[in-house]
């Protein structure tokens, strides 16, 4: 049998972009052939670079080449090659998630773009920042409601935590099975916690406005005693946030702020062992593939209480520490840096493990496989 997995493009290396990887991974490690169509043409280097791994898998693409401008209006462009994929291919599967120009067997929908502009107040979202964003989503949101009614309609829908999919019965009348996204447990997982150092706060992320880094210089002039890392890529599109970020730890004078830029995966891999607390700051994260990759490494995270990250990763205070507002943070980094810790790392470390890869992939098929008996299809063709 062979699958078509459709994913706009692979080239942004984010937590969806994981989800399609691992799913090629998973249907190929069982004998099955494997199609990805996509809008723009993999860069292989460039996922390999960021996500560390690269694929020789038959691509079928409609531009060769990356394009830099309306990005979200790229998306629905993958269906156009449903007609082909359907000659090709006996289960089609729509892994980035938006409603596309055809129909798909399954669809991994990580959350509702319907429901972006219904988000909390404080959580960041760019197209209702100001009228020219809201009039550049409008159409696109306009599209995906015509969209989800036209095509989405005989498509199974998974999502990545219970967070959205109560999104998804909120906004689309629809119930979604949850298969949490897949996390790199290895990479930076310690043998011992012997390295690590009470007062070092790691944060680790793309430098973009909705992970809310600008109050880090705000927080840290709270916590005097603690030193903070923060490490991310910067994209020419978000350079101008990072230099706001760069600016904002110059005006509050704090000299216990790091920010680091594209570094190197070893050089990471010690900063994960030798930081004892992960602080993540955004609001409402849909699931939080980095908290858990954190947690793999023995960091007890501090989060906004919020979210899947928050209901889904560290049940509601269980796995780690939340906080409602600044203040609140800065305190519980404070007691956090004079406490002995150890239990707790041995604890956050096991439970990443539910997220791993393989726990990933082993219930991805049991989902896909299960869909594919309903539908008549035989695995073993």
């Amino acid at each position: 049998m062979k699958v078509a997995i459709m994913h706009h493009s692979l080239n942004s290396t984010g937590g969806g972009e994981r989800v399609c990887i691992n799913l090629i991974e998973a249907l190929r490690e069982r004998g099955y052939d494997v199609i990805l169509a996509t809008t723009e043409k993999t860069d292989w280097n460039r996922v390999e670079r960021s996500l560390g791994k690269s694929l020789n898998v038959e691509e079928i693409s409609l531009i060769p080449c990356r394009l830099m401008m309306f990005g979200i209006y790229q998306r629905p462009l993958t269906g156009v090659l449903t007609p082909v994929l359907r000659k090709k291919a006996d289960l089609v599967i729509n892994t980035h998630g938006d409603a596309i120009f055809g129909s798909s067997d399954i669809t991994y929908m990580h959350y509702p773009v319907i429901a972006l502009m219904h988000e909390r107040p404080e959580a960041y979202v760019k197209y209702r920042r100001s009228l020219f964003w809201r009039i550049y989503f409008t159409p696109y949101e306009l599209t995906q409601r015509i969209l989800l009614r036209l095509f989405l309609k005989g498509s199974l829908i998974i999502t990545n935590s219970k967070f959205s999919a109560r999104a998804i019965e909120q906004y689309l009348g629809r119930k979604a099975t949850v298969v949490n996204p897949p996390v790199d447990t290895k990479t930076f997982s310690p043998k011992s916690f012997r390295r690590k150092k009470p007062n070092i706060v790691l944060v680790v992320g793309r430098f973009t406005p909705e992970k809310r880094y600008d109050l880090i210089p705000l927080i840290a002039t709270k916590c005097k005693n603690a030193k903070f890392f923060v490490v991310g890529s910067v994209s020419p599109k978000n350079e101008p946030y990072y230099n706001e970020v760069q600016s904002l730890v110059e005006k509050h004078s704090v000299t216990n702020v790091t920010l680091m830029r594209d570094v190197p995966l070893e050089q990471l891999r010690e900063l994960y062992e030798e930081a004892s607390i992960y602080l993540h700051l955004m609001v409402s994260e849909h699931f939080g593939i980095a908290v858990a990759e954190a947690m793999s490494a023995g960091c007890v995270p501090v989060i906004h209480k919020s979210g899947g990250a928050w209901t889904e990763i560290l049940e509601a205070g269980k796995y780690g520490f939340g906080y409602d507002h600044i203040q609140d943070c800065a305190n519980t980094i404070n007691r956090l840096i004079d406490s002995d810790l150890s239990e707790m790392r041995a604890k956050v470390q096991r439970k990443a493990q539910e997220f791993s890869e393989e726990a990933f992939k082993r219930k991805m098929m049991q989902v896909v496989e299960s869909h594919a008996r309903l539908r008549g299809r035989s695995w073993n063709e």
